[in-house]
């Protein structure tokens, strides 16, 4: 009887451990995913993008696509881009056109979605990302091209182009 009683106190013991450490490790999860951090300002800066993907439909070429892109977010909601882009191994576009404008939102979660209006004849682009890094980085997939889905299917990744620095109200600051 006393080795059952022993038993069931370990048990009881283990099991209220591990009941405190999800409960813990949730409210944990909880606080990162909601952190006041998550906003337009975090990401406020200049980016280097690599772009990879394909091209599936539209006008122009149409195959495997890559690039590289400079993205300028404001801190604001708005956003410029510069890019180089080859489909199928053709230059579509280079650095030489006029930047890009856009808008973006970043939600508390740290997710979000930005739009890119092209002045050199390339449809409107709609991406959802997410902010990772402490806002180091920028993970993207494009989830429309001039307003359908299915024209090209493309993901990023944008580094903050000057680690430890930020935007503020009053300028740059160190991180």
């Amino acid at each position: 009887m006393k080795v059952e009683a022993r038993m069931n106190r370990k048990f009881a013991a283990r099991f209220a451990g591990l009941t405190m450490l999800f409960l813990a490790a949730s409210n944990l999860g909880f606080a990162q995913s909601e952190s006041p951090r998550c906003n337009a300002r975090l990401i406020a800066g200049t980016y280097g993008f690599t772009l990879t993907g394909n091209k599936l439909a539209g006008k122009g070429p149409i195959g495997p696509q890559v690039g590289v892109a400079m993205t300028q977010f404001d801190g604001d909601g708005n956003l410029t881009q510069i890019d180089t882009v080859t489909v199928a191994g053709k230059v579509v576009a280079d650095f030489t056109h006029t930047p890009a404008n856009g808008t973006y939102s970043v939600n508390p979660d740290c997710t979000g979605a930005f739009t890119l209006d092209f002045t050199d004849g390339r449809p409107t682009v709609v991406a959802n990302f997410v902010v990772v890094k402490n806002g180091m980085e920028i993970d993207a997939v494009v989830i429309s091209a001039g307003g359908e889905q299915g024209i090209i299917a493309v993901s990023s990744i944008g580094k903050r182009r000057f680690a430890g620095l930020s935007r503020d109200a009053d300028g740059p600051r160190r991180d």
